[in-house]
């Protein structure tokens, strides 16, 4: 089943940063383009102003004439075209003295000032200026297209360069970000070239950017915790496949000794050391399974809070009738009312473990005792006796896999190691020192489990 399409990192930015400056562009010309019209507006009003007073002091001077042939001469074809006309009143009736070039007079009545109207079908915008006693008249005229036209003149002055520079401008983007993205480009080249059976770190020397340091930083943290998990795991398969290879060839040879032998003791025997070698098998292959049970991988969310004294007491009772079998005392002694964050199932493997391990190895007759003991929402769990004990210097190594102490016993080494594990999960602290006293001077050997206070514990009152 296919995934969902992928897409391009750098074309979204470069479509995205292109298509965001060429708006920001279009608004700043439009804005420029009409500031530009309303200027064009205000000085082509005193153009007309300025024109209509210079005709009206010609007028009153009586050089009309003159100045309207000057006007024709220098007329400019790419100037802005203005109309006039001139008007005089004489017997109270107005008559046109004179009109601008190409123009036959105005259609409409214009009223002083500036106004605007209809002329030859076209929007016109005019000026009338008056003299003191109202006997001459001017009007000025300009259509509105020639102000248009001018003012798009200036808007495509503004907007064709932009036109042209924005694919340099898409070009530019398109390089920067692909400059900025190469670091992206080479970690993943990086991570791509990384060998699966071995694993190392990213180069941390070069310098990346502050948006994706932290993203080295932590494809290294998992490598390293890959790496790590990787490691143990060979290593367990390879101690798992040795401890299992010793059994298989012990009762390999006890069969053999069985179908070779000529007397029924001796068959007996080799038989009684077979089952004691499927015994040690099975119990290895259950403790392989509790030690996937308490994968970190299968943990769940954080426990609810558990008053572990139900639990040992539990426990207890289920390893009561192996303690008697050797002819072991077992003496519990569990306070009641603590609250710790912890699964019960887990610690009741602890604790069945801890038990284990002490009943095989304390030997016949020994003494075992279980406290828990409360500290206010907290408890510490201590299983001790009385049996040889281990030497304080191989007291760290237990908790390793498949490693067993200077006593002869039917372990596989697992036992302490599962309960270091649910340590490690339940937030607890675990460690080994000395047990219950024997009767030569020495110490057997003690486990014990810390736990802390649920979060959501209180201390009881008293």
């Amino acid at each position: 089943m296919s995934g969902t399409p992928g897409y391009s990192l750098r074309n979204r930015l470069v479509w995205l940063l292109t298509s965001a400056v060429a708006a920001i562009w279009m608004l700043s010309a439009l804005v420029v383009y009409q500031r530009a019209h309303d200027e064009a507006d205000a000085l082509f009003d005193a153009q007309l102003t300025q024109v209509a007073d210079t005709l009206l002091a010609i007028v009153a001077g009586g050089e009309v004439e003159h100045f309207v042939e000057e006007l024709h001469e220098h007329h400019r074809p790419d100037s802005v075209p203005i109309a006039f006309e001139v008007w005089r009143r004489k017997h109270g009736q107005m008559q046109r003295l004179v009109t601008s070039s190409r123009h036959g007079g105005f259609e409409s009545a214009v009223t002083p000032g500036f106004s605007e109207h209809l002329y030859q079908g076209a929007r016109w915008r005019f000026y009338m200026a008056l003299d003191e006693d109202a006997e001459y008249q001017v009007v000025v005229g300009q259509a509105h297209a020639s102000r248009e036209g001018l003012a798009r003149g200036i808007g495509l002055s503004l907007l064709i360069p932009a036109l042209l520079a924005l694919p340099l401008m898409a070009l530019a983007v398109w390089w920067g970000v692909g400059r900025s993205l190469r670091p992206v480009n080479t970690l993943a080249r990086q991570v791509g070239a990384l060998d699966a059976q071995a694993l190392v770190s990213l180069d941390e020397s070069p310098t990346l950017p502050n948006e994706v340091a932290p993203l080295r930083t932590a494809l290294n943290a998992l490598i390293r915790r890959v790496t790590e998990a990787f490691e143990n795991e060979r290593r367990f398969t390879a101690d798992a496949a040795h401890e299992l290879r010793t059994p298989l060839a012990a009762l390999k040879i006890q069969a053999q000794v069985a179908q070779r032998t000529q007397t029924a003791e001796s068959r007996q025997h080799a038989l009684t050391q077979v089952v004691a070698g499927v015994d040690r098998m099975t119990h290895l292959v259950e403790q392989l399974l509790t030690l996937a049970r308490v994968d970190p991988a299968h943990h769940g969310n954080t426990p609810s809070p558990l008053d572990p004294a139900g639990a040992v007491a539990t426990v207890c009772a289920e390893l009561q009738p192996q303690a008697e079998r050797h002819a072991q005392s077992l003496i519990v002694e569990a306070a009641e009312g603590c609250s710790i964050a912890v699964t019960e199932a887990w610690l009741q493997i602890a604790l069945r473990n801890l038990l284990d391990n002490a009943m095989r190895y304390a030997g016949e007759g020994a003494r075992i005792e279980v406290r828990l003991v409360r500290s206010g929402p907290a408890c510490t769990l201590t299983v001790a006796d009385n049996g040889p004990g281990v030497a304080p210097d191989l007291r760290t190594q237990l908790s390793a896999r498949f490693v067993r102490g200077e006593t002869e016993g039917e372990g596989c080494g697992l036992g302490l190691s599962i309960v270091a594990r649910i340590a490690t999960l339940s937030h607890a602290t675990f460690e080994l020192g000395d047990g219950l006293p024997r009767a030569d001077g020495g110490h057997g050997l003690a486990a014990t489990l810390r736990f802390s206070a649920a979060k959501s514990a209180e201390a009881p009152p008293g």
